[in-house]
C-alpha cells in the first residue's frame, strides 16, 4: 500500500537548542548539484538538502550537469536520478564523472529496482525513492566526507546531524 500526502510548507518541530539546517560539514555547506528532470521530485529534494544545510543547485538533464560543472561553480557533491531525459541516464552521467572528475562524488536515486542493479554493480552509491531524510544526509555527508578524507589525507569528523529531534551521530 503507497499512501501519498501533500508537500507541507510548514518546517519540523526542533527540540529546544537545535539549530534547523546544519552545515554539511564543519565550517561550510557542501555544494550539491541536483539533477532530477521531475520537478515536484526536485522541488521536495531541494527542500530536504535545504533543511539539512546544503546549498544546491538543480538541473533537469545530464547536459544541463555538464554544462553547470563546466561553468565553473565549485560542487562537493552529484546527486542525480537514474532516469534522465536527453539520452543520457544518470548512470551514464556517474560513469562520464568518474572518468572526467574521479575526486568528485556522485551519488544515484531511483525507484526502479533494476536501474538499482546498474548502479550498486558499479560501486555508485544508491538511494531507493522513496528515500528518508535520515537516510539522504548520512549518504551525501559520508560521500562529501570520504572526498574530503581522499583530497587531504585528513579525517574529517562531522557533527551531529538532528533532524526533527532524532539524532545521527557519524564518524569517517
Amino acid at each position: 500500500v503507497t499512501l501519498t500526502l501533500p508537500r507541507s510548507a510548514r518546517q519540523p518541530e526542533l527540540e529546544p537548542g537545535e539549530a534547523a539546517g546544519r552545515p554539511a560539514a564543519e565550517g561550510a555547506a557542501a555544494h550539491v548539484l541536483l539533477v532530477e528532470d521531475d520537478e515536484e521530485v526536485a522541488a521536495l529534494t531541494r527542500a530536504m538538502l535545504d533543511s539539512l544545510g546544503f546549498a544546491v543547485t538543480h538541473v533537469a538533464s545530464a547536459s544541463g550537469a555538464m554544462d553547470a560543472l563546466a561553468g565553473g561553480a565549485a560542487f562537493d557533491i552529484v546527486f542525480s536520478d537514474v532516469m534522465l531525459p536527453g539520452g543520457t541516464s544518470g548512470l551514464e552521467l556517474a560513469r562520464q564523472l568518474r572518468q572526467r572528475r574521479p575526486e568528485l562524488p556522485v551519488v544515484l536515486a531511483t525507484g526502479l529496482v533494476l536501474a538499482a542493479a546498474g548502479a550498486r554493480d558499479e560501486g555508485f552509491p544508491l538511494l531507493l525513492k522513496p528515500y528518508r531524510l535520515e537516510a539522504l544526509s548520512a549518504t551525501l555527508r559520508d560521500r562529501v566526507s570520504r572526498a574530503v578524507q581522499g583530497m587531504t589525507g585528513l579525517e574529517v569528523r562531522c557533527l551531529d546531524v538532528t533532524v526533527a529531534g532524532l539524532r545521527h551521530g557519524w564518524q569517517q
